[in-house]
C-alpha cells in the first residue's frame, strides 16, 4: 500500500510577516514549520506504517529550496522518501491542487492537512480529490489499522468511520490523539545527510488568474463595544430582552 502525505508548511507565527509591495512575502527556510494539520496528517501516516508491514510511505513538502530544512524535519521521523515540490502560483488554489494531483497520482491513500496553508479556506483537499476522481473524507482525526484500515472523524455527538478499501484522499485535522511524535536523535543526525529530491513546478492548465499585488490591511480593524451582564440566567435573559426591546443591540 502506498501512502503519500502532502505537507504545506507555515511561517513561524512568532515572527512578523513583512508585506512585499506587489507580491507575496518570501518564505524563509529558517522560519518554516509544520502546521498543526501537517503534523496530524504525518502522524496518522506514521501510525499506519507502524501497524502494517506493507506500507510504502512518501512525503511531499510544498516549496522550493527554502523547504529543504522542513523536509529534513520529516526525514528525521524515519521517512525515507521525502521530496520538495515548488509551486508556481501558491496563491491559486486550483493550480496548487492540480500540481499536487500530479505529485500524488497512483497513491492508495493521500493524507493532507485540512487547510494546506490556504488560510482557513480548506479548498485544496476536496479539489485534489475531484481532480484525481477519488473519494474524499474530510477532517479525519483517528486511524485504526487492525485488522482493516479505517479513518474516523467526529460529527457532533457521533463518530463517522470509513473503510480505506480503495484509493482515497483524506484531509486531516489536529486532534490530541494524533500529536506528532518526537524523532530519535540518531534519525535526526541521519536526516541531515538524507537525499532530498527537489521537484520543479509542473506545468498545469492556466486558470486565467493573475495576482495583481498584495498589501497590508488598510487601517485598523473595527471594534465593537462589549458589556458583561451580571446575575443569574433569568436576570441575564431579562437584561438581554430589555436591550433588544430598546434597540440597544
Amino acid at each position: 500500500m502506498r501512502i503519500v502525505v502532502l505537507i504545506a508548511g507555515v511561517l513561524d507565527p512568532k515572527w512578523p510577516v513583512v508585506p512585499v509591495p506587489g507580491g507575496l512575502p518570501a518564505r524563509s527556510g529558517d522560519r518554516l514549520l509544520l502546521s498543526p494539520f501537517d503534523e496530524a496528517a504525518l502522524e496518522l501516516a506514521l501510525k499506519i506504517r507502524d501497524a502494517r508491514a506493507d506500507i510504502a510511505l512518501s512525503a511531499v513538502v510544498a516549496g522550493g529550496p527554502e523547504a529543504e530544512r522542513l523536509a529534513r524535519t520529516v526525514c528525521a521521523l524515519h521517512v525515507a522518501d521525502v521530496s520538495t515540490l515548488a509551486l508556481a502560483t501558491p496563491w491559486d488554489q486550483a493550480a496548487v491542487a492540480r500540481t499536487l494531483a500530479l505529485a500524488a497520482s497512483g497513491a492508495d491513500l493521500i493524507l493532507i492537512g485540512r487547510e494546506f496553508g490556504d488560510c482557513d479556506d480548506g479548498l485544496i483537499p476536496p479539489m485534489l480529490a475531484a481532480i484525481l476522481g477519488l473519494p474524499f473524507f474530510g477532517r479525519a482525526q483517528v486511524v485504526e489499522s487492525n485488522p482493516a484500515l479505517r479513518l474516523m472523524r467526529e460529527a457532533g455527538s457521533h463518530e463517522e468511520w470509513v473503510a480505506v478499501d480503495r484509493p482515497i484522499v483524506a484531509s486531516v485535522t489536529n486532534d490530541r490523539r494524533t500529536r506528532l511524535r518526537k524523532p530519535l536523535m540518531k534519525n535526526v543526525m541521519m536526516a541531515r545527510q538524507a537525499p532530498i529530491v527537489h521537484r520543479n513546478p509542473v506545468p498545469v492548465a492556466a486558470t486565467g488568474l493573475q495576482l495583481a499585488g498584495s498589501a497590508g490591511l488598510a487601517g485598523a480593524r473595527s471594534f465593537t463595544d462589549c458589556r458583561m451582564i451580571d446575575g443569574d440566567v433569568g436576570e441575564q435573559a431579562r437584561a438581554l430582552a430589555a436591550m433588544l426591546r430598546d434597540g440597544r443591540l
